[in-house]
This record gives structure tokens, sequence and C-alpha cells, in this order.
């Protein structure tokens, strides 16, 4: 697949004002869309290739030389899903053999004095031998794991018990963003006005914030959906048509974030295991869990709906004799062709869910925010952005190891607001202030 041919990018002042507060962070969000779609790998680490390539993002030339590079990259290196025997047979055949894929490492404990297993997520490859330096320096890799470029060797003397484990991690060079620091993402902040900066985070999601339907309420909607990602056990809401982005914040903007499609998931998945020793669930290893297609799903799970409750209330859960304390926000987005405020459907704004839960209101009461996704337009070419915007591995970085730690802005509103007085309940408060702390991180960080 060619590059296709682009007229000269012509910058805006956003566009120049970014480039020059944060160099080398942000990236042309066209670019991006030229390559996305060619592989497995989320928009984040595209972007970082991308902005290893094209050093230049005003200089025609030296992008399309970086696209192809890039270009040649993803086709090269990143695996498809039915590449797995094969990749294995070239790294016993012709070792060794290069690989960028997202590597995830946890420690068999009960093998010997202990051994890092790494798994190759898109190749499928599991068992992988990876040395205990690595995974000391790069952290990231026992969490939610990293995107990497990395060499596998073979070797068939490494025996565990009666069993052969022959692939090995000989070097492994994350492609992700490494340091981030919120006191110079601040300083360059002050480069900015209010509006500017809103626009700005716009276009970091893939949008353009020029469109005449990017409204401001429409635009500070689109940043709600960031909000769990900054604010630890946010739990909301978004109902809404198809093709609307929905899903963008746990597949493409961030690796802390996950999708579970339908709504399905086991409750030793998603809080604790049944293994022995019990190991956390998604909710302690993940920043927000995004549940899909709720409003279609079958969503019936009554006798567990009391463990999303108490943990969407407490942020812990207790099972056996395990006590599991989570950060991750529940986001529950649903399919719905209309505004469940008018006609037949006003009886009240929840009625789309499945049964077990349009009713329920202590479960509605734990939801931070409704999210009214009919307000949001459609992805339609010309919604999406060709200017620049942050490198989304960056900004996951910094909202999950920065933003996430701040406790202190929740109730700065009370400076230039009243509350509701006995309208409002202590679960009202506590979305209000958390919501206003969301929004506060984001635009005045």
């Amino acid at each position: 697949m060619s590059i296709p041919t682009t007229e000269q990018f012509e910058p805006d002042a956003l566009d120049k004002r970014l480039f020059e507060a944060f160099p080398g962070l942000v990236m042309r969000k066209d670019l991006t869309q030229v390559i996305r779609g060619m592989s497995k790998a989320p928009s984040y680490v595209i972007e970082f290739m991308l902005g290893k390539y094209c050093a230049n993002l005003f200089d025609n030339r030296d992008v399309r030389e970086g696209l192809q590079l890039v270009q040649q990259e993803v086709a090269a290196y990143i695996p498809r899903g039915d590449e797995t025997e094969v990749i294995k047979a070239n790294i016993r055949e012709r070792p060794p053999r290069r690989v960028i894929d997202m590597v995830k490492v946890e420690l068999n404990e009960k093998i010997d004095t202990g051994v890092y297993w790494a798994t190759l997520a898109t190749a499928n490859i599991r068992n992988v031998n990876i040395q205990p330096e690595l995974v000391q320096k790069y952290e990231r890799l026992l969490m939610a794991g990293v995107w990497s470029n990395i060499l596998v060797t073979y070797d068939d003397t490494i025996r565990y018990g009666s069993k052969t484990y022959p692939f090995v991690i000989t070097r492994l060079e994350p492609v992700q963003v490494g340091q981030v620091s919120l006191d110079d993402y601040c300083a360059g902040r002050a480069n900015f006005t209010r509006d500017q900066w809103i626009d700005a985070l716009i276009r970091t999601m893939g949008y353009e914030p020029n469109d005449a339907r990017l409204t401001q309420r429409v635009k500070l909607l689109y940043l709600v959906r960031l909000i769990p990602l900054v604010e630890a056990n946010y739990h909301m809401i978004e109902l809404g048509p198809r093709q609307t982005g929905k899903s963008f914040c746990f597949t493409e903007f961030s690796p802390y974030g996950t999708l579970l499609a339908g709504g399905q998931v086991t409750v030793p998945k998603l809080f604790v295991s049944n293994t022995n020793p019990p190991r956390p669930g998604l909710v302690a290893q993940r920043d927000v869990v995004g549940f899909d297609e709720i409003a279609e799903s079958s969503f019936n799970a009554d006798d567990d709906k009391n463990l999303y409750k108490n943990y969407m209330e407490s942020g812990q859960i207790n099972r056996g004799l395990m006590t599991v304390i989570g950060d991750a926000g529940f986001v529950f987005n649903g399919n719905i062709n209309f505004d469940p405020r008018s006609g037949a459907h006003a009886e009240h704004l929840f009625k789309p869910l499945p049964g077990s839960v349009s009713d329920d209101t202590a479960f509605h009461d734990r939801w931070a925010a409704y999210l009214p996704g009919w307000e949001l337009p459609k992805l339609t070419p010309d919604l999406i952005t060709g200017h620049v915007g942050f490198i989304l591995d960056y900004m996951s970085e910094l909202f999950h190891r920065e933003m996430r730690r701040i406790a202190r802005y929740g109730s700065l509103w009370e400076e230039w607001f009243e509350a509701s007085g006995r309208e409002w309940s202590a679960r009202d408060l506590r979305s209000v202030n958390r919501t206003f702390s969301g929004l506060t991180k984001l635009i005045f960080p």
C-alpha cells in the first residue's frame, strides 16, 4: 500500500503554538489516519513511531519519507493474528527474529526461584523467557504491558521440569513514551488560553474543533469521556448513536483502558480470580473498564450486581478471604438511535438498558455522570482533524502516572458556585466534586 499524495501541510496558529511549546510530544493527526487500520497496533503506538520518523511535521517531503518508513516497519514487524506458527518457525530456523508487539510479563513464582514469563499478545506466543534486568528497567511490562521492539531467539536447552521453553527475548526497546513530567506539561499549558487548550485536547482526540457542530458544550462532553482516565474510580454511562467514538478512550487512547464487548465479563476476571493464590482482576489492572453495547446486551447478572454496586461505591471488593482495592472506573456505553427524553421513551433516561439495570435506582446512583451521546455528532471525514495534537501515549502516561494522583481539585467549585441545598444527596455532591475535578485536571492542570 503506497502513501497517498497529500498537499503541503499548512499549520494554523494553534499548530505552531503546540509545536513550539511541546516539541517532540505532538503529532499531525492526519498522519495517524494514513497508517491506522493497517495493523493491530493502537493509535498511541502508531503515533509514537510517526513521531520518531517524522521529525519535521511541517515539511511534506520529510513527512512522506517518515510515513514510508513507518509503513514498512508496520508491515514487516507487527504480526497478524494468523502468523503465530510462521513466526515461531522463523524464530527457530533463522534466529533472532525482530517483532514489534505488546509485551506483558508476569512472575511464575512456582518454578525454582521464580521465572519471568513474557507474552507476545499479537503474535500469541506465551511463556517467552525474559531477563529480570529488562523487567526491572521497564516496570510497565508487569502492569498494562508495553508495545516494544524486540529480538526473539531460540534456545532449546532451557527446560523447567519436563518441559522446554525455547523462546527468549534478547533485546527490548519500548515504542512508547518513557518519562513524563507534570511540571513541564503545566509550563507548556501556560502558553495557551482556556479555549485554545480545549481545542488542543479536542484535536488530540482526533476531532476538528473548528467544525460548526462542535459547540462549547459538545467539546466539554468530549472531554467528559476522558475523565475516567484522570480521575480514579470515576463511573459513568453514555448512551447514544453508533459511530460517535464511544469506545475510542478504551481502544485507542490509552493502554490503561480495556473494552468488554457486550458487557460480558466473568466476576473472577473483573474482580478477583478463582486461582490459588487468588489474583486481582481488571479493577486493579486498568484505569478504566468499558462495557460496550450495554443497551443491547444480556447484562442480566442479577446475582453479581451487588458486587458491581459495592465496588462502585467503595472502590474495593471482598471475595472470600481477599479484599481487592481497585482504581478502575466503570464506563457503560450503549447504542441507541433516539433521545430518551422524548416521546414514549421519556419514562426515565435509563429505560434503554437491560431490565436488570434500567430500574435499579441504587445502580444509577453510583454513576457520577450520564453523558448524552445523542448530542455528539457522528464521525464523518470532515469531523476528523488534519492538524496537530498531543501524541496519545504521552497523554495516557501523563494521565496515568501524574493526574490520577491529584486529589485536591474536587471542592474548588465552591469558590464560584453554591450547592443546591437539600436537593443534593451525599452521592450527588460526590459526583459533582469528581466531575469538576476531572475537567479541572484536563483544562487547568
